[in-house]
């Protein structure tokens, strides 16, 4: 019996509708309604939900599929602790030596703006005047300047 088959199980058993079962354990309503269609296979947060909501129905129940073969690791690897050094491989007490990160260069464009030269003026900005300079603020407020 697949974990589908079982969410299937706990609503006849329990007598609860789908919609139900969903706000019982917390989850939204398409998702129980994708599981029982077949769309989706639940997910862990959902089996952990429900293990949470109906603990009397055991977590062995919930987990243990028949269809998966009965394979269990060969005792001496567990006691010699090998799996775990191979799961998590100790990693060096030195601190890794890692590449001084470089400022990058400014481009040709970059270069070129520096050497502008802002004192020339064409003849038509010479004849234009500020009539008055605006300031914004963050906070929505704002400031008029006037020349005099």
């Amino acid at each position: 019996m697949d974990l589908n088959d079982k969410i299937k199980q706990i609503l006849v058993d329990k007598s609860i509708s789908p919609s139900h079962f969903a706000d019982e354990i917390g989850v939204q309503r398409s998702s129980v309604s994708h599981i029982l269609a077949g769309r989706n296979k639940p997910s862990l947060d959902i089996v952990q939900k429900i293990i949470r909501r109906y603990p009397d129905l055991g977590m062995e129940w919930i987990m243990d599929e028949e269809d998966l073969p009965n394979v269990e690791p060969d005792r001496s690897e567990v006691n010699s602790g090998n799996i775990r050094q191979e799961a998590f491989p100790r990693q060096s007490s030195t601190p890794l030596d890692l590449p001084e990160k470089k400022k990058p260069e400014p481009s040709t464009v970059q270069r070129n703006l520096g050497a502008i030269q802002i004192d020339q003026i064409s003849p038509q900005t010479a004849q234009k005047s500020i009539e008055r300079i605006l300031v914004f603020y963050s906070d929505g407020t704002f400031k008029q300047y006037t020349p005099q």
